[in-house]
């Protein structure tokens, strides 16, 4: 894995579309699924593929942990699909969750029939503690959602249509960045989450949380995404998966695939996929990636401290995610009821060349936010951000300032334009 080629390739420019997700790796029932879905909404197979291995992993939940001695991971993952408005971002992470939505739904009706025979019987009213899906949330009712279902097995999938809606509007809400603290805490998965706010009820502790993340953002926009972020290791903590040519058209009514994915994921409820604990069967070969990022992270910046060093930290997590989640998926996929234990050798290669796509999409990203950031802000953007920030109160003495340009008549000339507009 050589990360500096990886780097002279993403730096290389700007390009509309990348390559194919490798899918040598996956079982074949997974791999037609993905080639099926894609073609019928005539979509980019890299949309489908990042989906199905999101939804798959919460769908693991609590339920599979995966260990090398040191880390301790589970298969969450944060998870953006990337690409221009109308590319179909959103109908195909429609149809990957319909399985998802249908056993949430189920679990739903189930509550119902409980909320309704205890409150008939003046008994204790229960509580719907097994959700899978929240949509479109405000922040703390997903914290208040991840509070109720505390003690269950399952995992939860957080779908936001346009992830900036959210992360962009939450992020600048909250002055001090509580919410992106919270949200490291939880994609670590293991580190207790302590919520305490004014608009909550009372302090919400979470020991374990468990949280996917699946939602849809456009290139040109990524960079607002993780705006004010930069050091945090926010960004570092997500798969970003782009856009490749959209897939043939596939016309036809095959239910086939969609109905293995949909068995696929059935069977992660089965008794037998409980309390599994999945290890390496050559952890010095797992170490060898682990060195190769610390190797990597020294070549990106000053002593590793930028955007793409702290993204190739995060790489040790991701491809143990990505090995236990594939090694899963294959083994429910392929009609086994459990899966072994050993992670094999195989399993870790391709999750290494998963991570290697994965970064190299990072690299591109970072790149056009590295653009930019150092645009050059135009005359117009200089005097909304002085006038919203300070108030320009007196438009002629600001113009004399900076030597009579602007224009006090241009000066004027924006500020009644925004008035109108309502953005100043």
């Amino acid at each position: 894995m050589d990360f500096k080629r990886l780097l002279e390739n993403a730096y290389g420019g700007f390009r509309k579309h990348v390559d194919e997700i490798p899918m040598n790796g996956i079982s074949t029932k997974v791999r037609d699924y993905i080639r099926h879905t894609a073609g019928v909404l005539r979509a980019p197979t890299n949309f489908v593929f990042g989906e199905v291995l999101t939804v798959f992993g919460c769908m693991l939940g609590k339920r599979v942990t995966v260990e090398d001695g040191v880390y301790r991971n589970r298969c969450s993952l944060f998870s953006a699909i990337v690409g221009a408005a109308g590319s179909s971002k959103s109908p195909t992470i429609d149809h990957v969750m319909r399985p998802l939505n249908a056993i949430d739904h189920k679990n739903y009706e189930h509550f119902v029939a409980q909320y309704q025979a205890a409150k008939s019987k003046g008994e204790e009213i229960p509580t719907f503690s097994n959700q899978l899906v929240a949509s479109n949330e405000t922040v703390e009712n997903l914290f208040r959602i991840l509070f109720r279902i505390r003690h269950s097995l399952n995992g939860l999938l957080f779908h936001q249509d346009e992830l900036l809606n959210f992360f962009g509007a939450n992020a600048k809400m909250y002055s001090d960045g509580n919410i992106i603290s919270n949200f490291l805490t939880i994609y670590n998965g293991f580190t207790p989450l302590n919520v305490g706010r004014v608009s909550l009820d009372l302090p919400l502790k979470v020991d374990e949380p468990f949280l996917s993340i699946l939602g849809g953002t456009q290139l040109k926009k990524v960079d607002e995404l993780f705006k004010g972020q930069e050091g945090n290791g926010f960004q570092s903590r997500w798969c970003l998966w782009i856009a490749n040519e959209d897939s043939p058209l596939i016309d036809d009514g095959d239910t086939t695939h969609d109905e293995e994915w949909k068995e696929t994921l059935n069977a992660t409820t089965y008794p037998a996929m409980q309390d599994i604990t999945l290890h390496f069967e050559n952890l010095q070969h797992l170490r060898h990636y682990d060195d190769l990022f610390r190797e990597a992270c020294v070549q990106f910046g000053d002593a590793g401290e930028d955007e793409l060093s702290e993204i190739v930290k995060k790489e040790s997590y991701t491809i143990r995610r990505l090995a236990a989640a594939v090694h899963t998926l294959n083994a429910l996929a392929d009609g086994y009821e459990r899966p072994a234990e050993m992670i094999k050798e195989e399993t870790v290669e391709y999750a290494a060349a998963l991570v290697e796509h994965l970064f190299t999409n990072a690299a591109i990203v970072q790149h056009l936010i590295e653009q930019k950031r150092n645009k050059k802000i135009t005359g117009r953007e200089a005097i909304l951000a002085i006038d919203g920030e300070y108030g320009i109160k007196n438009q002629s003495m600001f113009s004399q300032s900076l030597g009579g340009k602007p224009t006090q008549q241009y000066i004027a000339k924006i500020l009644q334009e925004a008035k109108k507009q309502n953005i100043s």
